[in-house]
């Protein structure tokens, strides 16, 4: 079972059609723009041509190859004009081309700055009789435009013309061809609910059982859309209700989380085995019942229940959750919960697997409403479910636990029990701490209205002893200036930290700021004459336990690190809430990240590897060197830092955690950190996770490190940590090592970002592949500076904000970086030696076949 907290708010499936909305919305866009009409930027001619009579067009006719802006050619223009003659315009056109058949093919087959041919646009117009002639003059139907990647059927399909995909049909056209998401034009037509269309397609010998990407089916994005007759079309023609997709959803469960019940007794009454669909589960372990209370459909909840589904109506998913569960969690619909409530067998109080109830869920989740009706019908709020935090912390007085005197001794859960189960040595929570945790203060007080209405004192015993008045608002687990002292995390920390760490602000010089987050700001400045950088939290911060979390973390893990590549703690500042503060030392260049992608700095190869070779290092001293193992879990370019010598160090530990601590065992199953870089493993929430994962993460970071681009750039870091965790999707390398991606960077590539962590090397096998190059490198740069270069009056001063970005031009000599012992640059102005310099025209003179600078030695 997993996690119940750990559940995802939305799944792959939801990624991957989100990423299919934005595709198809693009191309729309796009083909739009290019049959906008731009008469003012235009030619007498190209005005004739989108909307002129063909006798002026005829007249005005003088150059057939002539382009307006967006890369138009007249036989664009005539596509996407209007009006009775645009298929006579053609065939002017054409004749003016004479018997230069290249010149026709030229016409025919020249795209737009969007990427799309004359034939697309009269497509995307649903101008049949354009789209005839172009056919009859030899435009291509299976031509593919974009990006995205559109067959000329496809757009058809999305413009809902049976005409038109009847002609490109007889054309040519190739009925089983697919766009960038895998897509048959079946599967377009079905996701836009063209029934005409689908009728045609089939008619011609599509599969109406063909896989998408993700095995999508066209019957799971009709049943999604909820059009009965695309649905019955498709069912007609063969289409297999039983087909799932990656994530094992069938139409059915489609048609229940969008709610079209009357597609759902379309599929259950055409099904061969409509008790095995309502039975079927997906990979979360949801019936199509489940997942019609997650979204809260009542009509299609009903549906399902009045077709068999009421045996499955205590049934628990992966995250214990029964379908009441569900529509708690989701909190849409009173009338589903009392819905629900009313059917044989259903429990208000029934447990999942690892405790937690209707009530848990829906406090949780902060819905008042539901929690309330809960309540006024029978739910139990001394009902404890286990918890994913270690044992009950004690501050002053106030235990932070949930009560366990009322479960029987002995006692086991099972499936939709309502008995309790033996603790032992787990922390048990009630409803009313799981709201608290989530800072819903609304659902604490209404919990503790009626425990006091009936008598029961047990959870205010909670929150207060004795004759204290402590009240715990607001929360979750209280903001350190509402509760009766300073957090017990806070206390602990403060008192195991080294007195040497122990900073007061007031002995702090800020500057200025150089960085914020949700945490609050990080400025740079002086500490006992030490340029620092200053990581100070926000007041209103410390409402959040996570954020007190990652305070308490962070310098846990900094006062026990020391290596010259991980980034040094100075102190902190712990006295008072209102100034908490981490102090560590300043990093004069920033981020890798800012480098890279805000500086747009050309990086030498040896700095690279020397870069590379520096995050393997800290990272093998935090994987096995230091006293306490640490699993960093947000290894990204913004936590990599390089100071002027050119030396990299890993920062940022917010989000990690020690290794193999008991109390850290359950965290090891949730998403931390920057969805980007994360490791598949992660990301898919599929168990338990180790230091295999950073090495994924480094994996990217060396691929951005010699691209100089984000990995996957175009897609949003959800949809990116979706491609690689279920498309098992990467980056692209080249097929040949290139100066950018040398032979050992791509093989470590290919074995660090496996797909199976136990295929990954460590950070220590890492550092043996790299050191012969390291080595190589650094002889090679020393030998070089040391026979012909040498320093000028100026020395190697000059500040980071000095260095030349590569559009920039290089000054006429470069003075000679000084080293330290490993060979690297030193000083401030250091950086000088691994950046890429030179004039715009010598850098392009310098790009390879594939658009990389090649590095010259």
């Amino acid at each position: 079972m997993g996690n119940y907290k750990s559940r995802p708010p939305s799944s792959c499936s939801d990624e991957f059609k989100k990423k299919i909305s934005e595709g198809y919305s693009l191309a729309r866009s796009r083909l739009n723009d290019d049959v906008k009409q731009r008469s003012a930027s235009w030619t007498p001619l190209q005005n004739a041509a989108f909307d002129g009579r063909a006798e002026m067009f005829s007249s005005l006719l003088d150059d057939v190859e002539a382009r307006a802006p967006h890369d138009l050619s007249l036989l664009h223009l005539i596509a996407a004009g209007h009006g009775a003659e645009q298929a006579e315009k053609l065939g002017v056109l054409f004749a003016a081309c004479g018997t230069d058949e290249a010149k026709r093919r030229a016409l025919l087959s020249h795209t737009t700055t969007h990427g799309f041919s004359a034939l697309q646009l009269a497509i995307h117009k649903a101008d049949v009789s354009v789209v005839s002639a172009l056919l009859e003059s030899g435009a291509d139907p299976a031509f593919v435009g974009g990006p995205p990647a559109l067959p000329a059927l496809h757009i058809a399909a999305m413009a809902g013309s049976s005409p038109i995909t009847r002609l490109l049909l007889r054309n040519g056209a190739t009925v089983l061809a697919t766009d960038s998401c895998q897509f048959t034009a079946l599967h377009c037509a079905a996701y836009f609910g063209h029934e005409s269309v689908m009728r045609e397609l089939l008619a011609h010998g599509a599969d109406p059982n063909m896989r998408g990407a993700v095995s999508d089916r066209p019957l799971h994005l009709a049943a999604s859309k909820g059009a009965k007759a695309p649905v019955e079309a498709l069912m007609e023609a063969g289409a297999d209700p039983i087909l799932t997709d990656d994530e094992a959803n069938s139409a059915l469960h489609f048609a229940a989380k969008a709610g079209h019940t009357s597609v759902i007794q379309l599929l259950l009454q055409r099904s061969p085995a409509p008790a095995k669909l309502l039975a079927m589960r997906n990979m979360y372990g949801d019936t199509a019942l489940h997942v019609s209370c997650y979204a809260g459909r009542q009509e299609a909840s009903k549906a399902l229940v009045a077709a068999g589904a009421s045996q499955f109506i205590a049934a628990e998913n992966v995250f214990s959750e029964t379908p009441l569960h569900a529509a708690c969690t989701s909190g849409r619909s009173i009338e589903l919960v009392a819905y629900l409530l009313r059917q044989s067998g259903v429990d208000p109080n029934c447990q999942g697997s690892d405790g937690h109830s209707p009530l848990h869920s829906a406090c949780y989740h902060g819905h008042v409403a539901v929690v309330q009706f809960l309540l006024e019908n029978g739910a139990d709020q001394s009902l404890t479910a286990r918890a994913e935090q270690r044992t009950a912390t004690t501050v002053g007085g106030l235990a932070f636990a949930a009560r366990a005197e009322s479960i029987p001794s002995g006692s086991s859960l099972t499936p939709c029990s309502t008995n309790g189960a033996t603790p032992g040595e787990e922390q048990l929570q009630t409803p009313v701490l799981w709201a608290y945790e989530k800072g819903h203060d609304r659902i604490v007080a209404l919990l503790k209205h009626y425990a006091n209405k009936q008598g029961n004192n047990d959870v205010c015993s909670e929150y207060s002893s004795g004759d204290s008045s402590y009240t715990p608002l607001p929360s979750p687990l209280g903001r350190l200036r509402s509760m009766t002292k300073e957090k017990a995390d806070i206390l602990q920390l403060r008192a195991a930290l080294n007195a040497n760490f122990h900073v007061n602000l007031s002995d702090v010089e800020f500057q200025e700021a150089i960085g914020s987050g949700s945490f609050g700001k990080v400025y740079r400045g002086t500490f006992k004459g030490r340029p620092v950088a200053i990581k100070r939290y926000r007041a209103t911060a410390f409402g959040s336990k996570s954020e007190v979390d990652m305070l308490c973390r962070e310098v846990s893990i900094l006062c026990r690190v020391q290596h010259p590549n991980v980034l040094a703690f100075v102190g902190a500042a712990l006295d008072d809430p209102s100034s908490f503060a981490i102090i560590t030392e300043f990093v004069e260049s920033g981020s890798l990240f800012s480098l890279l992608h805000e500086q747009k700095r050309v990086l030498e190869c040896a700095f690279r590897l020397r870069i590379a070779m520096d995050v393997a290092q800290g990272m093998r001293y935090l994987h096995d060197g230091a006293t306490k193992p640490v699993i960093h879990r947000d290894l990204n370019s913004h936590n990599i830092l390089i100071h002027s010598s050119g030396r990299a160090v890993v920062a940022d530990f917010g989000e990690s955690r020690f290794a193999g601590a008991p109390e850290e065992s359950n965290n090891m199953t949730k998403q931390p950190g920057n969805l980007r870089w994360m490791a598949p493993e992660v990301f898919s929430c599929a168990g338990r996770y180790d230091r295999r994962a950073d090495v994924f993460s480094y994996a990217l970071c060396v691929w951005e490190l010699h691209s100089a681009e984000l990995p996957f750039a175009h897609l949003k870091p959800a949809a990116a940590a979706a491609e690689m965790a279920y498309k098992r999707a990467r980056p692209p390398l080249p097929s040949d090592s290139s100066p950018q991606f040398p032979d050992h960077v791509i093989r470590l590539l290919n074995t660090a970002w496996a797909h199976e962590p136990e295929t990954r090397p460590d950070f220590s096998q890492i550092v043996t592949v790299l050191s012969p190059f390291v080595d190589r490198e650094d002889a090679m740069d020393m030998s070089s500076s040391s026979s012909t270069l040498t320093r000028d009056s100026r020395g190697g001063g000059g500040a980071v904000s000095q260095l030349k970005t590569k559009w920039e031009q290089a000054p006429p000599t470069l003075p000679l970086p000084e080293r330290d012992p490993l060979g690297r640059s030193s000083g401030i102005g250091g950086l000088h030696g691994w950046i890429s310099t030179g004039t715009v025209e010598e850098l392009r003179a310098r790009l390879d076949k594939n658009g990389y600078i090649v590095q010259q030695f």
